[in-house]
């Protein structure tokens, strides 16, 4: 086997596997013991994954954010560039005397600098890749569920196109962008302004 270079990022409850050039490549859901939902790190063809593509021009380095969980992936290309930053909250609420440590992944996509393109490739394989997918796409949300079971399911929130995420679609990168990965439907308006208050708080956490 090749050497495998991988970043992780985790809450407590479970963790994602992060390849070094932004791929989520292992990823068990809801919790450590839950069957995958990304395999790509087994199989390359069937395990399925989430990455942000980009062309062969671009430099890509990887870094957690200091003092974090928190992992920072790099794209840097004469066009543009722009930070990925992958986390799961988790961060003390004192009303609850409790951590705050949903089901969910951020994607947090900075733009540094000119209009860098990209492509976002959404592939989820339920149950160990063995359950064929299917899409619905709603008006703020992608639920992703098995075709054996339509409980058996996930959700993707984006500020980018849900359409151009499905249909991989080149997007130019013009301002700040984020992907929710999360097991649960939201009961409350995913905005930009929600993943950087989750991305402070988990930070200073």
């Amino acid at each position: 086997m090749e050497y495998l270079n991988y970043g992780a990022v985790g809450n407590g409850r479970t963790a994602a596997l992060i390849s070094n050039k932004g791929s989520i490549d292992w990823f068990c859901f809801p919790d450590f013991d839950s069957p995958s939902v990304f395999a790509k790190i087994l199989d390359e063809e069937k395990g399925g994954c989430m990455s942000v593509n980009v062309g062969e021009n671009y430099t890509i380095s990887q870094k957690y954010v200091s003092h974090t969980n928190m992992l920072s992936t790099m794209f840097d290309s004469d066009e543009g560039g722009f930070e990925l930053v992958d986390f799961m909250p988790r961060y003390r609420v004192e009303s609850l005397n409790d951590h705050y440590l949903p089901p969910e992944c951020y994607r947090f996509i900075r733009l540094k600098y000119g209009k860098p393109r990209l492509k976002v490739i959404y592939d989820p394989r339920i149950n160990y890749a063995s359950e064929a997918v299917m899409h619905k796409v709603g008006p703020e949300y992608i639920k992703t569920y098995s075709s054996i079971n339509e409980r058996d399911s996930v959700y993707l929130y984006s500020s980018l196109k849900l359409d151009d995420i499905l249909n991989q679609t080149e997007i130019t990168l013009l301002n700040d962008e984020f992907i929710l990965f999360s097991y649960n439907l939201k009961l409350i308006p995913i905005s930009l302004d929600r993943v950087e208050l989750e991305y402070e708080r988990t930070k200073v956490y």
